[in-house]
């Protein structure tokens, strides 16, 4: 019996989340908020609503189908636990998001480009609304997490609900490199392939390594350390342990007991990663892409 009644209250969550932000999409269009937003955001943010709502609907139903369904079926897999690989999963929803909706415009390309919007605000409210669909799901999954995880885990309400707010930047900061990084090569895809077809694929899919694998590199080096390694924070939490935290998908390097490491400068290099990304993206996308 709890497996369906569980899967009522939490489907009936999702809906009413989903309506929520129905709710408030249509509202803010009707309302004052046109002259500080602008007409062509507003008119942009319901074209990507209208493209993209049936898609934020099935994501929700199908992570929420699978949480229950596995969680039921296992035994030894508890509700939190597999919420929490959920949550981790949402790290590549806004990169497929973004990228999914950019390709439908793809179809009428030289329409969507010719738009008189800068490339900056029509791929801005792409990345915009797929965020806030993201967070707005990411909560839903987080709240399942913390509700069922309190009597398997041994942390206070406020201590557990602080693992999963932490985790859940964490897995934002990722979802949003990986998602700028996609954008970066589905523009090159776009440059490439006027004169070399379809080879552009197999060009951005190297390049795709081949960021990857640097990165890692750069990442694993002594100099990275040195250079991104200041702001050491340690978050004190007794309790926390780094098997707890691998469920979210974060993982604790140098081994911190009692505590979650933020490092500040890391924090920066995502920034400023992202940032030139998105710029470079963009102003390839204004000035190169040819159709």
């Amino acid at each position: 019996m709890f497996i369906p009644l569980a899967g009522a209250f939490y489907l009936n969550a999702i809906a009413s989340n989903f309506v929520l932000v129905y709710y408030l999409t249509s509202t803010l269009m009707r309302k004052g908020m046109v002259s500080v937003i602008g007409k062509a955001f507003i008119g942009l943010w319901k074209k990507e609503w209208a493209l993209m709502k049936v898609y934020y609907f099935v994501v929700l139903i199908v992570g929420l189908v699978f949480a229950i369904g596995v969680s039921g079926s296992l035994q030894e897999a508890r509700l939190f636990m597999i919420t929490g690989v959920v949550l981790v999963l949402h790290m590549f929803i806004l990169a497929a998001l973004v990228i999914y909706s950019l390709n439908r415009e793809a179809d009428q390309l030289q329409l969507f480009l010719h738009n008189p919007q800068s490339a900056a605000i029509l791929v801005g409210v792409k990345f915009l609304q797929s965020l806030l669909f993201m967070v707005v799901s990411m909560t839903i999954f987080g709240l399942i997490t913390v509700l069922t995880a309190k009597q398997w885990v041994v942390l206070t309400f406020g201590e557990l609900f602080l693992v999963v707010v932490i985790a859940t930047m964490f897995i934002i900061g990722q979802a949003l490199l990986l998602a700028v990084l996609l954008l970066f090569l589905w523009v090159i895809h776009q440059v490439l392939k006027t004169y070399l077809g379809g080879l552009s694929i197999v060009i951005s899919i190297i390049l795709f390594v081949a960021i990857t694998g640097i990165t890692s590199t750069i990442r694993s080096s002594a100099f990275y350390e040195q250079i991104v390694g200041w702001g050491y924070i340690n978050i004190n939490i007794e309790s926390v342990s780094s098997d707890l935290l691998s469920v979210f998908g974060v993982t604790v390097h140098g081994g911190m007991p009692g505590g979650i490491p933020v490092v500040l400068g890391e924090i920066v290099a995502w920034v400023l990663a992202i940032t030139v990304l998105y710029i470079l993206s963009i102003v390839l996308m204004d000035r190169k892409v040819e159709v």
